[in-house]
């Protein structure tokens, strides 16, 4: 896992845990004083662990802004997932980048595959505001 995944984690105070599930992963936020978890599926390699890891992190920054129930109303689930899924391309975005990869010959394509994501228009807008920051 990325330092700087980790370093997020430490940062918001997020307990990580692995487990068998039948799901990616789970953020389950913390009562009172206890931190909040992030459970990951276990039967993950790394990188896709740290994906789903990323998105999770999304959620737990994102979601406390979105008013309705998750598991009944449609239009909460969408935002609450487009949310979390900005969050994680953003972030493989800016580790793309941060490896010496060159803005000229970025392929979005290449990369939407590489995460495994059909958000092709998210992906190109984070490499666009990328762009934007380095001129």
């Amino acid at each position: 896992m990325d330092a700087k995944v980790r370093k997020l984690l430490k940062k918001f105070n997020i307990k990580l845990e692995f487990a068998p599930l039948h799901c990616p992963g789970l953020f389950v936020p913390g009562k009172g004083n206890k931190p909040d978890v992030m459970i990951i599926n276990s039967k993950f390699n790394d990188e896709k662990a740290e994906n789903v890891i990323l998105h999770e992190l999304g959620h737990a920054l994102n979601d406390k802004n979105i008013q309705g129930n998750y598991k009944d109303d449609d239009c909460v689930h969408t935002q609450s997932e487009h949310g979390a899924n900005v969050f994680w391309i953003h972030e493989k975005i800016k580790q793309y980048f941060a490896l010496g990869n060159d803005l000229d010959s970025v392929n979005w394509l290449n990369i939407a595959n590489a995460l495994g994501t059909t958000d092709y228009f998210q992906v190109q807008e984070e490499i666009h505001k990328y762009a934007l920051l380095e001129e």
